[in-house]
């Protein structure tokens, strides 16, 4: 059984398509003796007679009836594999697995998206959400091509960083609460709010924490969620104010969104990959695209 190999399936598919040696070796651009032969090493192979002869003609014995179809599918899947591989060096094709944050997935990945596959539909991106450590991990394991965070890791020596834009943070509070109707806060007015705030301490909240603890202003956290729809779902229910990137995850017209203005919070959102290992052509395509759509007023790369 170790030595069935592609040659001899292909060989025997086609043989018993057209139940003749000499149509068959024609068709397979053989010698109709080689033909022969590939069918009598894998019918010793597998064990037992695949043909059985009619005249001049051949006949799939029952064997050879239930072998057949199990050759084409191993004959089809080696075919496939084949295309994947090929595919990993083309920038036409292929897949390019990404990890991203919550806030990048609602809109501005999926437009960057359909923009790239106008041009490139046979390329498949793989997505999959977590926060940036999640993100960091999935791509030194080698799970993710790309990973789409903000703020970028500092002084990392295995990531390189691509910044891309600038994410800025609103406060939103429920509708009916004392600040609706200001055109803009600060964080000196939430004081004493009871705040909803993610629960990872990368991310988002580091730039939160950071920016209370440089007011110096103590942090009133009611209640922790790492998933932006639950953290606004909280705030809709009156039961806290929360500080998130804009645009809103989901529009809601029971809260309010008002600008922060002392201090002004921002994060820079990054495109990162492992620069340890090889981007496939696709990956490689979609980061220069990325990166050429990149504001000026965002920086040059880190480290740079």
């Amino acid at each position: 059984m170790d030595r069935i190999n592609a040659d001899l399936l292909q060989t025997f598919i086609e043989v018993a398509r057209v139940e003749h040696l000499g149509r068959a070796a024609e068709s397979l651009q053989a010698d109709q003796s080689t033909v022969s032969r590939k069918i009598a090493r894998l019918e010793e192979e597998v064990g037992v007679p695949l043909f059985e002869r009619i005249g001049r003609n051949l006949r799939l014995t029952a064997a050879g009836q239930r072998f057949v179809g199990r050759a084409e599918r191993l004959v089809d899947d080696l075919r496939e594999a084949i295309a994947d591989a090929e595919g990993t060096v083309s920038e036409d094709t292929g897949e390019v697995h990404i990890g991203f944050l919550h806030t990048v997935g609602a809109r501005w990945l999926p437009e960057r998206l359909v923009r790239f596959r106008e041009t490139h539909p046979r390329v498949r991106f793989v997505l999959r959400e977590g926060n940036v450590d999640e993100v960091i991990t999935g791509l030194a394991r080698g799970d993710f091509d790309l990973g789409i965070l903000g703020p970028p890791p500092q002084n990392s020596s295995t990531l390189e960083i691509r910044p891309l834009f600038r994410e800025r943070v609103a406060v939103v509070v429920p509708a009916g609460h004392r600040l609706v109707g200001r055109t803009s806060c600060t964080l000196t007015d939430l004081a004493n709010e009871p705040l909803i705030l993610p629960r990872s301490r990368s991310g988002l909240r580091r730039v939160i924490d950071d920016a209370f603890a440089r007011q110096g202003i103590r942090v009133n956290v009611a209640y922790e969620g790492d998933d932006f729809t639950i953290v606004l779902g909280l705030v809709e229910a009156g039961l806290g104010t929360t500080l998130l990137p804009m645009p809103l995850p989901l529009a809601s017209a029971r809260v309010a969104v008002i600008p922060l203005r002392d201090p002004p919070i921002a994060r820079t959102m990054a495109l990162c990959w492992d620069r340890r290992r090889t981007l496939p052509p696709a990956a490689m395509l979609f980061v220069s695209r990325l990166v050429d759509e990149v504001d000026e007023s965002v920086g040059p790369p880190f480290g740079a």
